[in-house]
């Protein structure tokens, strides 16, 4: 025998010790391409999974698996593949062809290609079905959707330890880490100043009924639930916890929220807006509408005298045609501010009527209050001296129509107190007339 047959020889024989091996070995060998799809697989997925090799072959991992499962478990091997490292432990529930389940623990190292890419992966996977009984497809489920849940999940017993926590859990509370949290306290994972696991037991003792706690991390917002377990005969052996992420709801609230004080002070703003004379800055007509009718209603009620006037600049047209409608406006704007310096309790309202007209709603004043309202701000325009070479008087004057309602008649039903408003604005309207055809710059008044 030459020595290249020799070394053939030597070859043949330790590529069957090789096979022998990896047939005899009670983990099963395999390795994928890139694309998950088994390249290589040994004799022992018969044993695992009821399938041979060659029925195995150029299928994936996820193929054996239930669907919720497979959608879990991929999930977590994209994210393996994508940072092109070694993985190891990684459990995952797989259906036998007889119909069991069998649960696996699976480890691999990535295989790259000459230039570098990944070409793959070389793995064993190992049984561990025997170590945690049989387990029903149902539960699998169950579990897969406990494992998967984005709520973080939880439970903890009486000696303050997690008995289980989800994948959510474990990186809320130890973030870049994939080691479990169980049988850990989790008093050194959850600080009593932010939830106090000893305090939330005690209270769960005297049978109160837990609100949600609020919990900041990180600078994050969450939301604790917790709940009582316990056992046949009542007695509390642990708690479960769910700590859900309400950052970006506090946020959207406290948004709406502040949407909802804009609209207010917009809509308010809307209201004044509606409500206010433009010019004079001074309650418009529907304001005057709206308070006459309300201390109408008052007035009846408590049985309290009401006086309105109404007041017109005298000869405003001749006065706009001679000076122009902008010094117009301004005496329309210093009879404004006049109104307002007048008045004296914020019940009274100074309000443009129309026009060169203005009115004064007094409630619970009689007939010779409202006259020296009146006559007060007569003369205080007077003072003013505002030329005005159109009229007889030389300057800007004011007739004034006074009405009181003095007397109380019987008033019933929203009509005839609508009349009632009406005939105080018609009496001061015809005092107002008798005021201008008596000579202008004078009061008239009248009661109802």
């Amino acid at each position: 025998m030459t020595t290249e047959d020799a070394a053939r020889d030597a070859d043949r024989r330790e590529i069957q010790r090789l096979r022998e091996l990896i047939a005899h070995n009670s983990d099963w060998l395999w390795e994928v391409d890139a694309q998950g799809r088994y390249t290589f697989c040994s004799e022992h997925s018969l044993a695992l999974l009821g399938y041979p090799p060659q029925e195995v072959l150029g299928r994936t991992p996820f193929d054996f698996m239930p669907p919720a499962e497979a959608a879990r478990v991929g999930a977590e091997f994209a994210a393996i593949v994508a940072e092109r490292r070694p993985f190891a432990g990684l459990i995952n529930r797989n259906l036998h062809a007889d119909g069991r389940i069998r649960v696996l623990e699976t480890s691999g190292i990535p295989l790259f290609a000459d230039d570098g890419s990944l070409a793959g992966y070389r793995g064993i996977d190992r049984d561990i079905t025997p170590l945690i009984g049989s387990l029903n497809p149902r539960l699998v489920q169950l579990e897969a959707l406990y494992a998967a849940a984005p709520v973080a999940l939880g439970l903890i017993d009486r000696t303050g330890c997690f008995v289980t926590a989800n994948r959510a859990l474990c990186q809320l509370l130890n973030p870049g880490s994939d080691a479990s949290l169980i049988g850990l306290l989790a008093a050194d994972y959850l600080p009593a100043d932010q939830l106090d696991v000893t305090e939330l037991f005690t209270r769960l003792l005297d049978a109160e009924r837990l609100p949600a706690q609020p919990l900041e991390r990180d600078g994050r917002t969450y939301q604790a639930s917790v709940q009582a377990v316990r056992a046949s005969d009542d007695a509390l052996i642990g708690l479960t916890l769910a700590i859900t992420d309400v950052t970006e709801l506090q946020r959207i609230r406290r948004q709406l929220a502040e949407t909802n004080a804009q609209l207010e002070r917009a809509n308010a703003r809307l209201s004044e807006l509606a409500e206010t004379d433009h010019l004079t800055a001074l309650p418009n007509r529907r304001r005057f509408d709206e308070t006459l009718q309300i201390e109408t209603a008052r007035a009846l009620r408590e049985g309290t005298p009401l006086s309105l006037l109404l007041i017109d600049v005298d000869f405003f047209k001749r006065y706009n045609d001679r000076y122009g409608h902008q010094a117009g406006d301004e005496c329309l704007r210093l009879l404004a501010r006049l109104l307002r310096e007048i008045v004296q309790r914020p019940t009274d309202l100074p309000c443009r009527f129309g026009g060169e007209e203005f009115a004064i709603v007094l409630p619970a004043t009689g007939a010779a209050a409202a006259q020296q309202v009146a006559e007060r701000l007569r003369h205080r325009l007077h003072g003013c001296a505002v030329p005005h070479g159109s009229s007889p008087a030389g300057r800007i004057t004011v007739s004034i129509g006074t009405a009181t309602l003095d007397e109380q008649p019987t008033v019933t039903g929203p009509l005839r107190l609508g009349e009632l408003a009406a005939s105080l604005v018609e009496v001061a309207d015809r005092c107002l007339y008798l005021a201008k055809r008596e000579g202008r710059n004078q009061v008239m008044a009248a009661r109802v």
